[in-house]
């Protein structure tokens, strides 16, 4: 035999993938990273979902509180951008989609400090916001975002080059420069649903329709609603106590008795509206009923309207005295 045919052939070996210090390949951390963001990608799409459903089975958004509506008109619409963005695993999308579940969290909780605004006390309008079954999940949706953002953050570390670095690692020019463009066009949009929330507010399309004007007589003293000789059976009354924006209306009953009661539901503090046919008092928002005694004729309001106690001088003018009765709206 030769010297040459004496050589022993050498095993081949396999290359194994190169490992980091934490003990998990690029390779590993790649596909772990994308399946994180695939995740983040459904949860985003079910905040969408819980946003979209609450859009469009609470009137009260729509009649009450325009704003709040626009605004998660552009919840859910950045929502399914970054639910996109993380499916086709944009990398740099991460740390953007936690500060904007973070925002998210805080525009959806701080709507609670607005109750006054909506005549509503802040305890009744925490309990109504939380006993929404569609609110509570686009909440938990956020956090889980969040949650899993955290969990992705060791994969994206670990595929970390150099100039090229993740949101977590910012120091490119060029990374920095893709993140002011993102949230710039996150602030277009929410700054977009700021512009159509004030045209709305000044072209007055957020008033309920078919709510009735106050009733207004120059002839009646200061404090007065209105005079018995002017009252007529099925020709209700309308007037704001205790202070202007709190609806009052006041009946003529057909025993010659009279009747006023407060408009605001003791729902969500929506204003009703009165059928003069029926005689009964309707919520637009979500389809309560009740009688011209203010009694609950079908839900889901389960109180009474408060009664407003009268006064009437011996020049026959009517005066609102007093509110009787539990609501959770701030007039009562």
């Amino acid at each position: 035999m030769s010297r040459g045919s004496s050589k022993k052939k050498q095993p081949e070996t396999t290359k194994k993938p190169a490992t980091t210090a934490s003990g998990v390949s690029k390779v590993e951390a790649r596909e772990s990273l994308r399946t994180f963001q695939r995740l983040i990608g459904i949860a985003f799409v079910a905040s969408a979902v819980f946003g979209i459903y609450l859009l469009s089975t609470d009137l009260s958004l729509w009649l009450l509180a325009v704003s709040h509506a626009y605004g998660l008109i552009a919840i859910c619409a950045i929502d399914i951008c970054l639910a996109i963005a993380s499916f086709l695993s944009f990398r740099r999308i991460l740390i953007v989609s936690a500060l904007w579940a973070i925002l998210t969290l805080a525009l959806q909780l701080g709507d609670i400090l607005t109750a006054p605004q909506y005549k509503m006390t802040t305890q009744y309008f925490v309990s109504y916001l939380f006993g929404l079954w569609a609110f509570d999940a686009l909440l938990a949706a956020q956090v889980v975002v969040i949650v899993l953002v955290l969990s992705a953050r060791k994969y994206s570390r670990i595929l970390v080059v150099k100039k090229r670095l993740t949101y977590f690692d910012m120091a490119p020019k060029s990374s920095r420069r893709d993140f002011i463009q993102i949230m710039g066009i996150i602030a277009g949009l929410l700054a977009l649903t700021g512009v159509l929330a004030a045209l709305d507010a000044i072209s007055g399309s957020n008033q309920l329709s078919g709510n009735p004007s106050t009733t207004t007589n120059s002839n009646l003293p200061s404090g007065a609603i209105a005079n018995v000789k002017d009252l007529t059976v099925g020709s209700p009354v309308y007037f704001e106590y205790p202070a202007q924006g709190y609806p009052g209306i006041l009946l003529k009953k057909a025993d010659g008795t009279l009747s006023a009661l407060s408009m605001l539901c003791t729902h969500v503090c929506c204003q009703c509206n009165y059928d003069p046919g029926s005689t009964e008092i309707f919520c637009p928002c979500h389809g309560s009923l009740f009688d011209q005694n203010g009694s609950v004729l079908r839900g889901p309001a389960s109180l009474p309207l408060p009664a407003i106690q009268l006064r009437v001088d011996e020049s026959g003018n009517v005066f609102p005295v007093k509110i009787s009765g539990s609501s959770p709206c701030l007039s009562a």
